[in-house]
This record gives C-alpha cells, structure tokens and sequence, in this order.
C-alpha cells in the first residue's frame, strides 16, 4: 500500500525507538511513503500453534509427519542463524515435543544453524535464540564453513554444482527445514532449501551456488518466481542428490518475530511456491508504469538486526525505484554486536582510509575484480556484482552514526554521515532541495520488482 498522506514518511524504526527522518527548514523535497501490507496478522501465539499444528498435520504434497518418523529415527533440524527473525523459540520446542511423542529419542535429533558465509553462531547467541533448556538438551551445530572434513561429498548436480553439505544434515533420515520467506537478490526469495544451500554447505558449494543467475544484471532476479528463478532451480536440483526425507516449516514474516502472517508445511519446493506469492502481495513496490521514478530513495533496514551487510542489501532491493543518476540514501540501525557478523570491519577500515582515490578506484575496479573472481571460479564474484550494481550509476550515502564511528566517512564511493541534515543535503546537492523521494521505512520486508534500473 502507498500512504504518503496518513504517516509521516519521514518516521523510520530505529532499534527500539523511532527516528524522526524530517529533511531541513525551507527545503521542498515532494516525499511519499511505501509500507508492506502488515494487516491479517496471526493474532496471538495460542493461535500460531494451532496454525503449526494443523499445517503439520496436513503437509503440503506429503505424509503426515508422523508417518515418517519413530523409535531410531535420526532427524536433523536446521534453523536460520541470528541474522533472521523466525520465531524459531516457538517453532523448534512445538516440532520436538512432536517429535519425542512419536519415540524419537533426544540422542537421534541434531539442531543445526543454516549460517552459509555468516559468522559462526556461538553457544550463547544459540542460547538466545532457543533457550538454553534446548542448547543443553540436544547436539548443536554452526557448521564450520571451511573445514572440509565436516561435509559429506554428494557428487556434483546437474548444474555441475559440487555438493558438499554438512555431515549431520546428510546423514539424518529426515531434515526438517524452519525459516522464513523473505526477497533475496539472486534467489527470489529466501527460505525452504536455501537453509542447506548455502546455509549448511561448505564454501565450494556455497560459491557455486551463488554463480547462477549471475549473467546480466544479478538483481532483475529479486522477488522472481520460485519456479523459475535459476539459483533456486539450481539449489533444488542439488537438493535431489540428499538422501532421506525432507520437510520445510516455513512462515511469512513481518515486522518482528510476533508478526506472522502466514505458515506452511511440506515439500520445500511447494512450500515456497505458496508462501512467495503471499510474499509477493505484502511486500512489492511497483513503480509508476509511466516511468516516473523518484529522484531519490531513502531506505531503512529494519526489521535486520543491524548487519551491515544485510543492511547494504536493502538498497539493492529498491534500487529499481530510483533514477540512473539518483540517490541511494540508506538509514541503516546498527546493532555493534553485528557489525563483523558477515562483514569485514577490517577491511571496511582500509576502504575508508584510502579516501577520494580509493573511492574512484574502486568503482572502477570492480568490475575487473569480478571478471577476476570468475576467471579464477571464487565465491566472492556475487559480492562484487552486488557491489557493482550498487554504485554503478546511483550515488550511494548512508546514514548510520555507529558505521561512522567504526569505518569512518566513506566506504569506496559510498558516503556515511551520522547527522540526518547531512543526508538530506547530499540529496539536496545531486537532484536539487525539490528533489521527489520515496521512502521505505522497512526495507528489509519490502522490494522493488526489477522492471527497470
């Protein structure tokens, strides 16, 4: 839904609090506000379980759970690390209760963080994601990214993708899948099998995967068809050489953990489908069909917990509302605790201190830092086509006090200011103090389909 009348478009989320966006005295920017469509709501956690229990009940395109499992059966849960807000604290103890009431003993179930590149998850943020009733209880896992001794070698697909995935997902007799539908760059959406490629596959594999739909402009694939989108085919075509059983638990997510509009159980691929389109409704922005985008776009990053690297993510999702020429203005809360979750605090200092000429050099040598990335077949190539497309032809300024006190005032060409008048002035500077802006307060739900860029 667009309001540019009824909310204040300048009112963003800010952690726990709200910070007022309000551009200066005397200035004439015409702003409008886009919000994800928040209405339908499941209304409270006793009506969330009973959602639960009827979608396992009732699986999509498979037996009923318990079908499946008993006495010896060996059952591998995996879980989105920190970085996501599936209500995973709710989900997980309704699955086990199920689980041990079909006789499958506490010793045959493992617990598994799909972190893919992530940082590891630690024992204590385990702990605050599920309680430490469940950590002490039952064998945990972050998997270790790099040690190749922790995968098992499943051949290669049919995309020529090596599939190496983590040893206590492959050799359970059943996965059981917990994550959320959200847009992703490459993938269309997140969720389902996504929690094993990349979440729990070894680096190789994690590379691979994130070649496909790498030809062209990376992002036309956001918010793309499950059905169709080839890093999703790709990962469900690796996904047919596990063996065992899978099931996918997954939900569409709002504005917080307690905000589920939607959960579905079943086969992973026909889980997606159904929760994409859902996804779809609540989330996209369609810009004017006549063309007429906003000079520039102010983007928060809530509901992200603060990584910055997610964080630079949501203004890749709205990049197709703004002008080539255009503003990319990020408001990015950072949680401090986040700020090395997958991103290099080191090595965003280097960029920073290399000032105006690091700043030209490297829009100008990205590019050949991706043609290098894939001569040599490195799993990095998607961060600098990400990277590329980000300051390719936007003028890129971030708003986030705690990036600045880490990194300083520039990261390459992108501008970092920790004063909300120095955001509206850089506006103001490249597209005039009359300048059209679209805000979208929670870019981490919402995204702009990849029409024109």
């Amino acid at each position: 839904m667009r309001d540019p009348d009824s909310k204040r478009p300048y009112e963003f989320p800010w952690g726990d609090s709200v910070l007022d966006l309000s551009p200066p005295p005397g200035s004439h920017f015409e702003i409008s506000r886009f919000d994800p469509d928040s209405s339908g709501a499941i209304a409270a956690w006793p009506e969330y379980t009973r959602r639960l229990h009827e979608s396992l009940d009732f699986p999509i395109s498979q037996p009923k759970l318990e079908t499946r499992i008993g006495p010896g059966t060996k059952v591998a849960i995996i879980v989105d690390d920190p970085s996501r807000w599936t209500p995973i604290d709710k989900t997980v103890p309704i699955v086990l209760e199920r689980l041990r009431a079909a006789g499958v003993e506490r010793r045959d179930i493992s617990i598994s963080f799909g972190v893919g590149r992530h940082a590891a998850v630690s024992r204590e943020d385990m702990t605050k994601r599920l309680g430490p009733e469940i950590v002490n209880s039952y064998e945990c896992h972050s998997p270790p990214v790099d040690d190749i001794s922790a995968y098992d070698d499943l051949g290669t697909s049919a995309d020529g993708v090596p599939v190496r995935v983590f040893c206590p997902v492959v050799r359970a007799d059943l996965r059981i899948l917990i994550g959320s539908v959200l847009p992703h760059l490459q993938a269309g959406f997140g969720g389902g099998w996504k929690l094993i490629f990349p979440g729990c596959s070894h680096r190789s594999t994690l590379g691979a995967i994130h070649q496909q739909g790498l030809s062209g402009d990376a992002a036309r694939l956001l918010g793309s068809d499950p059905a169709t989108n080839p890093m999703r085919q790709a990962i469900s075509r690796a996904a047919k050489l596990l063996p065992g059983g899978t099931i996918s638990i997954s939900h569409v997510i709002g504005r917080n953990s307690a905000e589920i509009f939607e959960v579905a159980a079943g086969d992973p691929d026909e889980v997606e489908l159904k929760l994409a389109e859902e996804a779809m409704r609540r989330f996209a922005f369609v810009p004017d069909p006549t063309g007429n985008l906003a000079d520039a776009i102010v983007v928060g990053n809530a509901p992200w917990p603060g990584d910055p690297l997610h964080s630079f993510k949501v203004l890749l999702n709205h990049r197709a509302a703004c002008k080539p020429g255009g503003v990319l203005a990020g408001v990015f809360w950072t949680d401090p605790a986040e700020l090395g979750r997958s991103f290099s605090p080191g090595l965003a200092r280097l960029i920073s201190k290399s000032g105006p000429v690091g700043a030209i050099a490297t829009r100008l040598g990205l590019p050949a830092a991706e043609n290098a990335a894939a001569l040599l077949g490195s799993p990095k190539r998607f961060m600098m086509r990400w990277a590329r497309e980000l300051v390719l032809d936007r003028h890129v300024v971030v708003y986030s006090p705690e990036m600045k006190s880490h990194f300083g005032s520039r990261l390459g060409p992108v501008r970092i200011v920790d004063r909300t008048e120095d955001l509206w002035r850089w506006i103001s500077k490249s597209r005039g103090s009359g300048a059209s802006v679209t805000t979208f307060p929670y870019g981490g739900l919402s995204y702009v389909p990849h029409i024109r860029a």
